[in-house]
């Protein structure tokens, strides 16, 4: 009896970025201009060192940013729950009853 994992529900609104995340999407293209030759795992290093040293004015922005999508996610979740495809989700996902 292996676990199951619950699927994802295609129709949900997508969860928000965090702060760091939104930070990445904006540093990513600069760093892949300035250091082309950088693998992946690199510039990932270089996007982590560049959020830890960044001011607090910088990641009150981010921070903010992230904030906000957060609470327009909460919003289109509580939409997305009156509509019959999160139902049918939900019952989708309940556990078979065993004989």
């Amino acid at each position: 009896m292996g676990r199951t994992t619950k699927q994802k529900d295609p129709n949900a609104p997508k969860r928000p970025l965090s702060a760091f995340f939104i930070f990445s999407q904006d540093e990513r293209p600069k760093i892949k201009v300035q250091n082309a030759s950088l693998s992946v795992a690199d510039v990932a290093k270089v996007i982590g060192e560049k959020w830890r040293s960044a001011p607090d004015d910088l990641k009150r922005r981010y921070e903010k940013a992230a904030k906000e999508a957060k609470e327009r996610y909460e919003l289109e979740m509580q939409a997305y729950k009156q509509t019959a495809a999160y139902a049918q989700s939900v019952q989708q996902n309940q556990p078979k009853a065993r004989a």
